[in-house]
């Protein structure tokens, strides 16, 4: 028999070849992968944080230049107080924006205009050259504008300028004007100044003047110098950075190009951005465009043949919106292609030919005895039986083939003889066998879908519904007998049957059952579902239906998983040691009751429980016996409380009960008693007993603030802790009013330690003076809070929050040092002025304060130690007397002074003003401001004075807020004097200007001290004109007592009838006084017959009168004062 030949090629060949196509392959994967995913993204990245960085530094030089005049803007509120500088000359609008445009060098001007059409501007021109330009439309006319030049020291030069100008037809006005609030910031368009033609920008803010007026002011900034950034701005070698406005109108010029100076490039600020001639950026801007305008990052494009990239985002400026835009060549930011592709390659390389050489060796060794055995079977297929070269293999499948190909030549050997004889019968199994492998082939095809989808029992149903197949596994899981499952044909049917019958499906009916079943059976669909046997087994069961009809349902015992799943639950919501529900478990039923008890309208209780001396019960006896303690407690706690109550444990010695249901914490209470009296009971053990107690916080729901689980945890372990320190053993009820206050006071203190930390604490400084001179002879230094949403804050407001807190005496040291920086500065300006400044009782008694206040004064050489004056409250200096008067004795030997402050108010005795080495006693404003209508008021002042006067103390009045306050203080002889009457207090600069203003009021000037015996008659005035005020109190129904009627009962009457007039009878007004007098009392009780009639019109026609006859019987009596008697 012939074999017939196939062209081939040896298997060596064929192996070696396509392991090296197989090596190449992998090399060329490798390279192209390594440089399409690591060296191409590793370059954008490179690109993208460039521009990053780029962009970060061109906003952080655009903050640089733009945040100054907006803090200087919310800073200028202040500075003018209210009141529009005057027009007539440009002195006091220069003292007040000099300063700051020769602190900003981006400001190059300010501008202000009101809404009448005034307009003021001041413009640097260097080298100290300065120009004013002043308008007044309502005056002038808009054409006609007061130009001011300065140069340097030179006088200045005045003349006029007929350029049209309006101040309010602006964009800064204009805009400043449309904000919805005073104080914001309006940021105008980039523009072309009016004065100088140079592209700029304005900042704008509106201030409402005390006048009723509106002002808006403005500072001009230069764009030229926002370009400096951009210009010198690195990206890669070609990259460029620019600023753009939103209609591409260049803000921030980029690298000018090669050949074009910087000063003619400069030229090209708001220019659009087409104009710059650089093609790249036309490019990109284009690119731009078509993305949208939106922000982007890293954005392709392809420029000349090179791709470039492009990076745009937005910068916000007030209402507009600026961008800035990086690009630059993506081959700038290459890596050193070359040299990394080398080192890929000869890598690359060394493992080519390390794998072909490895894949040649092994291809050898395995070839050589299969080329062997492929010889051997040339010759046996020739039926040449003679043994052959013998094949010698390290591999064990070699071998065996070896073998088997020794063994098949002797098989085919020995039948070979019988081979033609059975050739006729091999023929007819050939038909049998044919039609045998259809059969296995529908079998396998069902064994396949069996095996693949296989995890345990498992039957097969055909489209009859025929059980066809089934393992041992499903006749054992559902208990089925084997007549059942051994019978010929078993159907579906059958075992659903046997199942109903024996009540696998529950009560019922089992012919239903099965009905129902086979039903949904035939219908072939994917089911899945999990089924609990009657002996507990849990299924697991899938049905899928096959192709040709049928489906495959496979059983799955899922019992321990599902056993297993249940323990961790468990684990996760209950306490391992006692049973009890864990904090998670708790947390959510405590969630779900909250809403309960709301609906029914009732309260739930929220009990945070601590056992007292667990710890010491673990270190003594071991946690073994605290696990037994515990395990007993929860017990016994779990039999105190309802049903429907939770206890549960937090872990250590925590419990918390969640009480349902209950009608406020009165409710509580015998629960609460219970429970400590079950923890605190012995607990016998080893022979030993072992007794404990609870501290337990107490915590109710609702409240009136809206409050979670959470809070009200934290509720319940703040009172336990509160139980805890009050002594353990026992409850508490959590305050929430108590807890709120807390919180609030302590956000306040931080609110102030920020407010520190911010510098919004200011000082404002109120002068002191000689009524009688006008001498200005101090000033006290008077803290402020400058706060960003509510404006400036007295001390009232916000110091007593921190009145014994340690900010209270950081606080104090920033007021001593700013006050002799400030002190300095005025003596620097000609200004040498002494201040006083409020030093609080404990920083006074710190230790190191004398020493502080020594190192301050060293560090301010140029003010004298007698020029600063400590104000001491007189109740401070009472707290520690031995201690304050020490420090007090060591701050006068460095040379500086005291002052009681508020004298008066406090519990003082003459020892105690005696032991206090107080130079200066300061009235207290309260006396002071009431003493013209207030006699007791008057006493005490008059006390106070006398008083000084004895012990040779100064006096200066606070509180003097009227010339009648400064007259009758100079005739009682008190000539210092301080309040709203002489100045309120105001910002360090404006303290200069005011000192040199000061003149005093001429109705002071020449007040004589009254004499001892006109005492008595100015008490009769004092007390008059309250007389009157209650009496108009009461006749307008404001009081219910009335005042007193008969003339000889009042003051003014006792002093007549007590011989006052008779001493001044040789006064001209003397006899009109009596007649006053008497009309006045009889006018009073006419009016009050009025009231009394109900007769209110008329009684409110004839009030006038009344006030008329005390006006003039008032000014009589102080024409007697200081007359001489007779």
């Amino acid at each position: 028999m012939s074999i017939p030949r196939h062209a081939g090629q040896p298997l060596r060949n064929f192996v070696m070849r396509r392991a090296g196509v197989l090596v190449a392959g992998i090399f060329l994967i490798v390279s192209a992968s390594f440089f399409w995913f690591a060296l191409l993204p590793l370059a954008d990245q490179i690109a993208s944080d460039q521009f990053d960085l780029t962009a970060t530094r061109v906003e952080s030089g655009l903050g640089q230049v733009f945040k100054p005049p907006e803090k200087l803007l919310a800073m200028s509120q202040g500075w003018l107080d209210g009141q529009a500088p005057s027009l007539d000359s440009p002195q006091a609008f220069n003292a007040i924006f000099k300063p700051v445009l020769q602190a900003s060098p981006n400001i190059t001007s300010v501008v202000a205009g009101t809404d009448a059409g005034q307009g003021w501007l001041l413009l640097q021109l260097g080298d100290n050259k300065w120009r004013n330009r002043m308008t007044d439309v309502q005056r002038w006319g808009a054409a006609r504008q007061l130009l001011v030049e300065h140069r340097g020291d030179a006088k200045p030069q005045t003349h006029w300028s007929d350029q049209t100008y309006d101040p309010r037809q602006r964009p800064w006005y204009q805009g400043a004007m449309a904000l919805p609030n005073d104080g914001g910031v309006f940021w105008s368009a980039p523009y072309t100044f009016f004065t100088t033609g140079d592209p700029g920008i304005t900042a704008a803010t509106r201030m409402h003047l005390k006048d009723g007026g509106t002002l808006v002011l403005g500072f001009d900034l230069m764009l030229r110098d926002v370009s400096q950034t951009t210009m010198h701005a690195s990206v890669g070698q070609r990259g460029l950075a620019l600023v753009m406005t939103d209609d591409e109108r260049v803000l921030a010029l980029p690298r000018p190009p090669a050949g074009v100076a910087e000063a003619q490039w400069l030229h090209k600020v708001l220019k659009p951005v087409s104009e710059l001639d650089l093609p790249a950026l036309t490019a990109a801007l284009a690119q731009w465009r078509q993305s949208g305008r939106m922000a982007v990052h890293a954005l392709p494009l392809l420029h000349n043949s090179t791709r470039w990239l492009v990076s745009a985002r937005p910068y916000a400026l007030g209402q507009q919106r600026l961008w800035v835009m990086v690009l630059a060549p993506a081959t700038d930011f290459a890596p050193a292609w070359t040299a990394m592709l080398l080192m890929v390659s000869l890598a690359l390389l060394c493992g080519v030919l390390l794998a072909m050489w490895i894949a040649y060796r092994g291809t050898r060794r395995l070839t050589r005895p299969l080329e062997q055995l492929a010889r051997n079977s040339q010759r046996i297929g020739r039926l040449d039986f003679d043994s052959g070269e013998q094949v010698y293999s390290r591999v064990t499948e070699i071998s065996q083939l070896a073998d088997s190909q020794q063994m098949m030549a002797t098989l085919l050997r020995d039948n070979q003889d019988e081979l033609d004889a059975q050739a006729e019968e091999l023929q007819c199994q050939v038909a049998a066998l044919k039609l045998t492998e259809t059969r296995l082939q529908q079998q396998n095809d069902q064994l396949a879908t069996i095996i693949e989808n296989f995890p345990g029992a498992v039957s097969v149903v055909d489209a009859a519904l025929r059980l066809v197949a089934f393992n041992a596994e499903f006749g054992a899981v559902f208990a089925l007998p084997p007549a059942l499952l051994n019978k010929p044909d078993l159907m579906y049917e059958d075992v659903i049957r046997y199942n109903a019958e024996r009540g696998d499906y529950g009560l019922g009916n089992a012919d239903e059952q099965v009905r129902e079943r086979v039903a949904m059976a035939r219908q072939f669909l994917p089911h899945r579902l999990e089924r609990t046997l009657p002996n507990g087994t849990v299924l697991d069961i899938r049905g899928t239906p096959l192709p040709q009809g049928g489906f495959v349902t496979l059983y799955v015992d899922i019992t321990e998983s599902k056993r297993h799943e249940y323990e961790l639950e468990h684990q996760a919501h209950f306490d391992a040691l006692t049973g009890l529900p864990n904090r998670v478990l708790m947390a959510d039923r405590l969630r779900q009751a909250m809403p309960l008890v709301q609906r029914r309208g009732r309260e739930l209780a929220v009990l945070f429980l601590d056992l007292d001396g667990f710890k010491t019960v673990n270190d003594v006896h071991g946690h073994a016996v605290g696990d037994a303690l515990l395990l007993t407690l929860a017990g016994r706690m779990k039999q105190v409380l309802r049903d429907g109550d939770t206890l549960s444990r937090l872990g250590g010695d925590e419990f918390v009960a969640v009480l349902m249901d209950i009608d406020g914490i009165d409710a509580s209470v015998p629960i609460l008693d219970r429970l400590l009296h079950a923890v605190a009971e012995p607990f016998p053990i080893n022979g030993c007993v072992v007794a404990v107690s609870a501290s337990i916080g107490v915590t109710l729901y609702p409240q009136s603030q809206d409050v979670d689980a959470d809070q009200l945890l934290r509720q319940a372990d703040q009172a336990m802790y509160v139980a805890k320190q009050a002594g353990k053993n026992r409850y508490h009820l959590f305050d929430a009013a108590q807890d709120q206050q807390l919180r609030s006071q302590f956000e306040g203190v931080q609110r102030l330690q920020q407010a520190y930390d911010n510098r919004e604490f200011v000082l404002y400084y109120q002068p002191k003076v000689n009524m009688r001179s006008a001498a200005v002879v101090g000033a006290e230094a008077l803290i402020r809070w400058q706060h960003p949403q509510r404006g400036l804050l007295a001390p009232a407001e916000f110091l007593p929050l921190i009145e014994e807190h340690p900010l209270m005496v950081d606080l104090g040291r920033w007021v001593i040092n700013t006050t002799l920086q400030q002190m300095s500065d005025w003596q620097a300006q000609g200004l040498r002025l002494p201040v006083s400044l409020n030093v609080g009782a404990r920083q006074l008694q710190e230790a190191n304060f004398v020493q502080d206040l020594g190192a301050a004064l060293a560090a301010h050489p140029t003010v004298a130690a007698h020029d600063v004056q400590i104000e001491v409250l007189e109740t401070s200096a009472l707290q520690d007397m031995a201690r304050v008067s020490a420090v007090m004795a060591q701050c006068t030997a460095l040379g500086v002074s005291f002052a009681l402050d508020d004298f008066g108010t406090g519990y003082s005795s003459l020892t105690y003003l005696k032991r206090l080495p107080a130079r200066v006693l300061k009235i207290d404003q309260s006396f002071v401001r009431d003493m013209l209508d207030d006699a007791d008021d008057l006493s005490i002042l008059l006390g106070v004075l006398d008083l000084a006067n004895s012990f040779h103390r100064e006096v200066i009045a606070e509180g003097v807020e009227t010339v009648a306050h400064g007259h009758m203080l100079l005739q009682l002889g008190c000539e210092l004097a301080q309040g709203y009457g002489v100045a309120r207090p105001m910002p360090a600069s404006e303290v200069v200007g005011w000192a040199a203003a000061w003149r005093g009021h001429n109705a002071w000037h020449d007040v004589a001290v009254l004499p001892r015996q006109d005492l008595s008659l100015l008490f009769a005035i004092v007390e008059h004109r309250a007389w009157v005020e209650a009496l108009e109190s009461y006749l307008l129904g404001e009081k219910v007592a009335l005042p007193q009627l008969e003339a000889s009962h009042c003051r003014v009457g006792q002093w007549l009838d007590g011989g006052g007039l008779q001493r001044r009878r040789g006064h001209p007004g003397a006899q009109h006084l009596l007649v006053l007098h008497q009309r006045i009392h009889e006018l009073a009780a006419h009016l009050c017959e009025l009231k009394a009639q109900g007769q209110l019109q008329a009684l409110y026609m004839q009030m006038p009168p009344l006030t008329e006859l005390r006006d003039a019987l008032l000014a009589q009596m102080q024409s007697l004062l200081g007359e001489p008697d007779v």
